[in-house]
């Protein structure tokens, strides 16, 4: 059997190029490793130090109906983050303010509907993180269904070879001339291929 007089100088090769992969990618991760969040908790402006730790906004009926509303309504401080989650998650002053005024309606015995109404009074329907099921808004909501469907429509065409169910043409045995025909091509065309080593 053949053997590599070169065997021993590969292994080596093989086994150096894993230890600087496997250094490569530790310090990879120690680069990376002290990255942390970029928050801890509500320590923007708005967060209250006399709350009490007991309790939570978040409990109960109202605190429900004040979690469903900080879900449904997006900060405008630039995040793109829902209310609720740029309150405990970025340091933004407009979150807690909103979070304030949307718990002071709702104690004082405003619906929902009436508060999110007046947040889109305010601040327009761009305050909503689902825009409205009305005008253009529709395309939106239609377009990927509708592309959905028609890409399934041309896939199916193109795995089926674009052949359309129907009527086939009969298929019919050549004539004996058309057999000779076809063999007196096929003998050229073999003549042709032939190398002439």
């Amino acid at each position: 059997m053949f053997r590599d007089a070169s065997g021993p100088a590969v292994g080596e090769m093989m086994r150096k190029m894993m230890l600087k992969s496997v250094i490569l990618i530790l310090s990879g991760l120690l680069l990376v490793a002290p990255v942390r969040a970029q928050s801890t908790g509500p320590s923007h402006a708005g967060f209250d130090p006399n709350a009490s730790l007991g309790g939570h906004y978040h409990e109960g009926e109202l605190g429900d109906k004040l979690l469903g509303l900080e879900s449904d309504l997006k900060c405008n401080c630039g995040c793109g983050l829902d209310l609720h989650s740029c309150q405990f998650q970025m340091q933004c002053g407009v979150s807690p303010v909103w979070s304030k005024r949307i718990r002071d309606a709702l104690e004082s015995g405003e619906t929902v509907e009436a508060v999110e109404a007046g947040f889109v009074a305010d601040f327009g329907t761009t305050v909503l993180l689902a825009p409205p099921l009305e005008g253009f808004n529709l395309v939106g909501y239609l377009l990927p269904v509708v592309a959905i469907l028609g890409a399934g429509m041309l896939l199916g065409l193109l795995v089926r070879g674009g052949t359309v169910s129907g009527e086939y043409v009969p298929v019919t045995e050549p004539s004996d001339e058309d057999v000779a025909r076809l063999r007196e091509e096929l003998r050229k065309l073999d003549e042709a291929e032939i190398p002439d080593w």
